[in-house]
């Protein structure tokens, strides 16, 4: 009788084959999956291999990616809401794991289709913008992890490489002819006086908010719409609450971030005139309730399609001297162009938030590029 019976020996190659797919899945494509932590192994591992050896194996095996992919969907379909949303950095800062926000900061994740999406999309609505008259605007406000890269874990700025997608969209804006805000630079040089983003909170603060919205007016060729630190910003003092302390259950850290309490032109309005139909209406439930103000007073029309950093940060500066003033979440591309069409502005300030950046679709009523 032979060692093997001919359907047994099936089911052995069935066996290998399976014991080699990890093996394999360090030579194959893989889905993006979160920086590895271990980069090497510890000098002579051979001599304790179970503390020296295993956790560089851990960051390294076949299908990583697809594997840790596989385990995040099951434990959102538990329920889990324990799971660890973000990176602890240098002197206790916290960095938003979510939307490979880490691997792109650091150019570990390039996606250059996801850039021409960006771009081609923004070419659309910078025609529209000239066909009407108006100016339009790319602002992209930078992940915490690049503002405040220093504060990143050793392993991971030794990760850094180059081009990043945000340096793909920049050179890639200025090729079209699309009137682009690199807001790298301009927080860089802020950040020598003092801080600009919040170590805790994915969000810049207050005075990163600020600095955006100048940098937005001046490249709209509206420097007279830009509103001084000293009329806007009031003195410095802690600030005990953050997001990403929220999401982690941690203590406020010693020290704490710091926050400019906005004044004078900053400060939202109390009893905003809305423009009726102008914005669809969206669930109660929806974080992004998209708005339209009437200010009573002269001046242009200005639309921001963004999220969360210019969400409310803006009302006030962007009411303070225009006639109107419009917002609305970008949905990854797919806002309602009719809004746009109904509101009319002078000026469209298309903000979205580094991480944010790759287009998902195109707007509601806009064409897809091609389409007649």
């Amino acid at each position: 009788m032979p060692l093997l019976m001919s359907f047994r020996r099936w089911w052995a190659a069935v066996f290998v084959a399976i014991l080699l797919l990890p093996t394999l899945g360090l030579f194959t494509p893989d889905v993006p999956a979160p920086l590895r932590t271990v980069l090497e192994p510890e000098a002579r591992w051979w001599e304790d291999a179970g503390k020296r050896l295993d956790p560089w194996v851990n960051n390294t095996f076949g299908f990583r990616g697809a594997v840790l992919a596989a385990h995040r969907s099951y434990v959102r379909f538990i329920g889990d809401t324990q799971g660890d949303l973000a990176l602890r950095g240098e002197a206790g800062s916290l960095f938003l794991k979510d939307e490979h926000a880490v691997e792109q900061s650091l150019g570990q994740l390039v996606r250059p289709e996801a850039v021409a999406g960006l771009v081609a999309f923004a070419t659309r609505m910078n025609a529209y913008m000239k066909a009407h008259g108006g100016r339009f605007v790319v602002l992209v406000p930078p992940n915490g992890h690049t503002t405040n890269f220093e504060y990143l874990p050793a392993y991971a700025r030794r990760l850094k490489t180059a081009p990043t997608e945000y340096d793909l969209v920049a050179g890639a804006m200025a090729k079209a002819g699309i009137t682009f805000v690199d807001m790298r630079p301009i927080l860089a040089e802020a950040k020598k006086t003092g801080p600009v983003h919040w170590r805790y909170d994915t969000h810049w603060n207050q005075r990163g908010m600020l600095l955006g919205f100048n940098a937005a007016m001046a490249a709209a060729g509206r420097p007279d719409l830009e509103v001084a630190a000293q009329d806007a910003l009031g003195p410095a003092e802690p600030r005990l609450t953050s997001d990403l302390l929220r999401v982690t259950g941690s203590r406020v850290p010693d020290p704490p971030d710091v926050q400019f309490p906005p004044k004078g032109p900053m400060v939202k309005p109390k009893n905003p005139v809305l423009i009726p139909g102008i914005m669809k209406e969206v669930p109660k439930t929806d974080p992004f309730v998209p708005y339209a103000i009437d200010t009573g007073h002269a001046g242009p029309r200005i639309m921001v399609i963004g999220d969360s950093f210019t969400q409310g940060s803006w009302q006030g500066l962007g009411t303070f001297r225009a006639s109107a003033y419009a917002w609305m979440h970008h949905r990854y591309c797919r806002f309602d162009m009719e809004a746009v069409e109904r509101f009319r502005p002078d000026i469209l300030i298309y903000a979205p938030t580094e991480r944010a950046m790759p287009c998902k679709g195109v707007p509601e009523g806009m064409p897809a590029q091609g389409a007649g």
